[in-house]
Parts: structure tokens; C-alpha cells; sequence
């Protein structure tokens, strides 16, 4: 059993949740920061990624303090290029943009 003013804080929060909201209307299309087209094989990379930083992470608590450094800029260095690539294939390169056209 529930004290008085514990049975009120009770009351009320049904009482909030109760009351129906009507969900508010998107305008515009999806946020800027979702990727759209084609992302086959969007899950190789994570997983290549997780297996370099756990091997970089037991290369330094094992003593291969260089090594394991070194894994772990190349993995890190390989999933920025990994997460860019879409982005920069899709929008392509000012300096191509601004180059000449050829006749």
C-alpha cells in the first residue's frame, strides 16, 4: 500500500501519461547526416575494425608497445577511409568540379 504522497506522485504520473499526444509532423526529407545509395557491405569494415583494435590493444598489454601502436593507427586510419568513402564517391572532388571541360 501505497503512502498519501506517494499515491498522488502515482496519480499524477498516470494521469500525465494518460493524456495523448499527437506526434508532430516532419517537414523535408531525411536528416543531412543519414547516408543514402548504395552501402553493400556496410558491415565488413566494423568487424575488420573491431578485430584491429582488440589485436592493438593486446599487442600493448603483451609488451609489443610499437606494434600495437602501429595496428592501431592503421585500423584506425582504414575505418576513416572506410567511413568517408560513400560520402566523397557520391559528391566527388572540387578540383574535378572545377576543371575544364575537354572538346
Amino acid at each position: 500500500m501505497l503512502k498519501d504522497h506517494e499515491q498522488q506522485i502515482w496519480d499524477d504520473i498516470a494521469r500525465y501519461y494518460a493524456e495523448e499526444v499527437e506526434e508532430p509532423v516532419r517537414r523535408g526529407g531525411p536528416p543531412a547526416w543519414q547516408r543514402t545509395g548504395d552501402l553493400s557491405g556496410i558491415d565488413d569494415m566494423p568487424a575488420a575494425a573491431v578485430a584491429g583494435l582488440w589485436s592493438a590493444i593486446m599487442l600493448v598489454l603483451f609488451g609489443a608497445v610499437l606494434a600495437g601502436v602501429a595496428l592501431g593507427v592503421v585500423t584506425a586510419l582504414g575505418w576513416l577511409l572506410w567511413h568517408h568513402w560513400p560520402r566523397r564517391a557520391r559528391s566527388g572532388t572540387q578540383h574535378d568540379r572545377d576543371r575544364p571541360a575537354a572538346d
